[in-house]
C-alpha cells in the first residue's frame, strides 16, 4: 500500500475559517469562496499531520495576481476568479481559474489531489495529471432545473465534460448519486459531509424542553426552494398552542429588513416570537444553533444537508421534508420527523411529535450524528478512498 505523505485539496474555500491552523497569516488575505465542508477537511487532514496544500480561488485577486501562503506542512495557493464576470468564465469556460489550479498542481506534486464540486476546481486538477478523486456536493441537473437559465446551462456543461474526464468519484449521499449518474456510468462511492470534533464537544448534557422552546431555521437565500415561508407559516399556528415558543431564523436573507422580514410584512404574517438574525459566521452560528430546541428544516431539494447534521451533532432533533432529497437519508435512521413540509399542518403535527418525544428524539439524533457524521468515521472513510486510488 502506497504511504500518503501528501494530500492536495482544490475547490472552494474560506481562508478565514482556515485561520485555526495556518500561521503568520496576512492581515490582507483574501476572503475566498466559501466552501465549509472543503475547510473541515482540510483542518482535519492538517491535524492528522498530512501535508496538506490547498488550490483555491478567489473574485477579490485580480487576473494574472495570486495570494500563497505557506508553513510547515500547510501550503495554500489562490488564484482570480472571475464569479462576477458571467459572460467572460462561459466565454472560456474558466480558462483562467482552471490554469491556476494546474499550474499549482504541478508546482506542488502531492501524492494525490482531492478535487471539491465537479465544475472549475475539478477540471483544474484532472489537467494536472495526478491522480484525483472528484467529490460532488450537487447535481448539476437538478440545479439547472430548478433555476433554468443560460449560466446553470454552462455550469451543468462543465460538469459533464469534468466527469466524463475523471475516474473516481464520490458524492455526499445517494440521492445526490443517483442524479449523476444521468451523466456518468462510473461508479461513485457514497462519503457524506462530517461535523469537525469543535461542534460535538459543544454538546454538554442531555437534552430537555420546556414551555419556551427555541426552533431555528437555517437557510441562505430566501427562495422558493428553501420554502421557508410553509416553515414560517407553520411556526405562527404551532405558536397558538406553545404561545411562549420563539422561532430564530438564520442566513443571507433571514435578517433585519431582508427578504423573510419583508415578506413577513407584504403578507401580514404575525411575527411575535419570530426573530430575524440573518447572517453569522460559522463558528458564531454553532453556539447559537446550541442554545436552540429543535431545527425546522423546509427545503424543498437537498443533495446532502449540513444544516440537519450540524443540529443532530448537538443532539438538536430536526423537522425536514420526507421526499427533499439528500434529507431523507440523513434522517432515514431517527432523530427528528421527516414530513410533507409543502403541508403547514404537517409540519406543526412534526413539531408536536417530537415535542412528545423529544428527549428520545434528542439522543437518536446525537447517536446517529457520531456514527455517520462525526470526522473520525468521513476522514476515514476518505482516506481508504484515496489509498484504493493509489493502489
Amino acid at each position: 500500500m502506497c504511504k500518503i505523505k501528501h494530500i492536495g485539496i482544490a475547490g472552494p474555500v474560506s481562508l478565514p475559517a482556515l485561520r485555526a491552523i495556518m500561521t503568520g497569516c496576512a492581515s490582507d488575505m483574501p476572503h475566498g469562496m466559501g466552501g465549509v465542508p472543503v475547510n473541515h477537511l482540510i483542518m482535519a487532514l492538517f491535524r492528522r499531520g498530512y501535508n496538506v496544500s490547498v488550490y483555491s480561488s478567489s473574485p477579490e485577486i485580480p487576473v494574472g495576481e495570486s495570494f500563497e501562503h505557506h508553513q510547515d506542512r500547510l501550503s495554500i495557493y489562490m488564484g482570480p476568479h472571475r464569479a462576477a464576470r458571467a459572460k467572460e468564465v462561459v466565454k472560456d469556460f474558466y480558462k483562467v481559474e482552471r490554469d491556476y489550479i494546474t499550474g499549482a498542481i504541478k508546482k506542488t506534486k502531492p501524492d494525490i489531489v482531492h478535487a471539491h464540486w465537479q465544475y472549475e476546481w475539478a477540471w483544474g486538477a484532472l489537467s494536472a495529471n495526478v491522480p484525483a478523486l472528484v467529490t460532488c456536493h450537487d447535481s448539476p441537473l437538478k440545479v439547472f432545473f430548478a433555476q433554468r437559465d443560460m449560466f446553470r446551462l454552462f455550469r451543468l456543461i462543465v460538469a459533464v465534460i469534468v466527469m466524463r474526464k475523471a475516474k473516481y468519484f464520490t458524492s455526499v449521499s445517494p440521492y445526490c448519486a443517483q442524479s449523476l449518474k444521468k451523466i456518468t456510468k462510473k461508479k461513485i462511492a457514497i462519503v457524506p459531509n462530517f461535523e469537525p470534533d469543535s461542534v460535538f464537544d459543544l454538546y454538554k448534557k442531555q437534552r430537555t424542553i420546556n414551555a419556551n422552546l427555541a426552533i431555528a431555521m437555517i437557510n441562505n437565500g430566501f427562495t422558493r426552494l428553501k420554502n421557508a415561508t410553509a416553515g414560517i407559516l407553520a411556526f405562527s399556528l404551532f405558536r397558538k398552542k406553545y404561545p411562549a415558543s420563539e422561532l430564530h431564523l438564520y442566513g443571507i436573507g433571514y435578517g433585519q429588513r431582508e427578504e423573510a422580514q419583508q415578506w413577513c410584512s407584504k403578507k401580514n404574517v404575525c411575527t411575535d416570537g419570530i426573530f430575524f438574525h440573518g447572517h453569522a459566521p460559522n463558528d458564531l452560528l454553532m453556539n447559537e444553533l446550541n442554545k436552540k430546541d429543535i431545527l425546522l428544516h423546509t427545503s424543498k431539494e437537498e443533495s446532502f444537508g449540513i444544516a440537519p447534521v450540524e443540529a443532530m451533532a448537538l443532539g438538536i432533533p430536526v423537522i425536514a421534508g420526507k421526499n427533499s432529497g439528500g434529507v431523507q437519508w440523513i434522517l432515514g435512521e431517527g432523530g427528528g420527523e421527516l414530513v410533507n413540509i409543502v403541508n403547514i399542518n404537517e409540519i406543526v403535527a412534526g413539531l408536536e411529535t417530537v415535542c412528545q418525544n423529544y428527549e428520545q428524539k434528542s439522543q437518536q439524533a446525537r447517536e446517529i450524528s457520531i456514527r455517520r457524521f462525526s470526522e473520525e468515521v468521513v476522514v476515514n472513510q476518505y482516506i481508504k478512498e484515496y489509498e484504493r486510488i493509489l493502489k
